[in-house]
């Protein structure tokens, strides 16, 4: 059952045609593959754009998108006292614990994991020849990764580690008995009426955490969807609020890394998720996977895609929907123009 009604035309969730239109057309200039955006505004699917052979209920790989639900997990897993956000790696995974561990190590918690503040080394997040598909399985990610300790004092500086993010995985399945995915479907999944997902494993069993998940524009939307009304579906609360309020906010800078960010890269970091400008937040996954939810717009979007310039896509998004100077209404015929082009997408 779809969980919103579908606007007829744009201009009835206060959405422009002549910028949805003038969207596509940039799309196709940039030569940028894309394969789904939906955008949901004010309780109605505003636009859905789907771009032949994709569909919008296509389970699409998420690549760092995957972040998002991962931290999930870990605020189920404090707000039923399973976990805090104090609780030190070393703790939770002594049996993956380097034998001489450094005394920075030792002090990474779980908030740090999700905030990108573990200071763990650079090369942990490296290992190539342990994380690809066709590794020695008697390989354990959890020890390799801290066996590279780390070599930045944890809560001093931001720096992305997507093998933290298995750690995270890691910590939520030990404490739980059960991986991230299946301790999710009940309390997330399930709700959303999210079929269950694949995601991939390590060779010990545990999901990807910080990659690997799959799930189609249509699911990242509904979960867009219930960020954007503060972790409520349906009128129900359906996420854990302290949670929330952690991973909506920055919680570490990332204006003065080196190179210097992109603007959408610089506004600071929650806990998996990214600060944006203009007062807006997301998750995102290399390739052009976006979910990103505007509050004071009442408006989320999500997207799949496979493209490079992420930078360059992030700003046709800001440029056309989230410009509110564009969206006044459009006359009947550019209206139709819309429907139309969008229509013809999937042929």
């Amino acid at each position: 059952m779809q969980p919103w009604s579908v606007a007829r035309v744009p201009e009835e969730a206060a959405l422009s045609s002549r910028a949805l239109l003038d969207y596509l057309y940039a799309v196709q200039a940039s030569g940028m593959e894309h394969h789904s955006v939906m955008i949901y505004r004010r309780g109605l699917l505003a636009a859905s754009m789907q771009f032949a052979p994709h569909t919008a209920d296509e389970p699409h790989i998420c690549y760092s998108l995957s972040k998002p639900f991962t931290s999930l997990a870990a605020g189920f897993a404090v707000s039923e006292g399973l976990l805090s956000y104090d609780s030190r790696v070393l703790d939770v995974l002594a049996d993956a614990a380097p034998s001489a561990p450094d005394p920075w190590l030792q002090q990474v918690t779980l908030h740090h994991l999700l905030s990108m503040s573990s200071g763990l080394a650079q090369r942990s997040d490296n290992l190539d020849h342990i994380f690809r598909p066709d590794a020695c399985p008697g390989e354990d990610w959890a020890r390799a990764v801290l066996a590279c300790g780390c070599d930045a004092e944890p809560g001093t500086c931001f720096r992305y580690n997507s093998h933290g993010s298995y750690l995270v995985s890691c910590m939520v399945q030990r404490v739980t008995g059960t991986t991230v995915s299946d301790y999710l479907m009940p309390r997330v999944f399930e709700p959303l009426d999210i079929p269950r997902p694949r995601w991939d494993m390590s060779p010990q069993g545990v999901c990807c955490g910080g990659w690997g998940l799959y799930l189609s524009c249509e699911s990242l939307l509904r979960f867009g969807v219930c960020l954007l009304h503060g972790g409520r579906w349906q009128g129900r609360a359906l996420l854990p609020g302290d949670w929330y309020a952690r991973a909506t906010q920055v919680q570490i800078d990332t204006a003065h890394r080196t190179p210097a960010p992109k603007p959408e890269w610089a506004q600071g970091y929650g806990y998996h998720l990214w600060r944006c400008t203009g007062d807006r937040f997301r998750g995102d996954g290399s390739n052009g996977q976006f979910l990103i939810v505007s509050p004071a717009q009442d408006m989320a979007v999500a997207m799949t895609a496979d493209l490079t310039d992420m930078p360059a896509a992030h700003e046709l998004l800001n440029t056309y929907l989230f410009d509110e100077a564009r969206q006044q209404p459009a006359d009947a015929a550019t209206q139709e123009a819309f429907l139309a082009r969008a229509g013809a997408l999937g042929c």
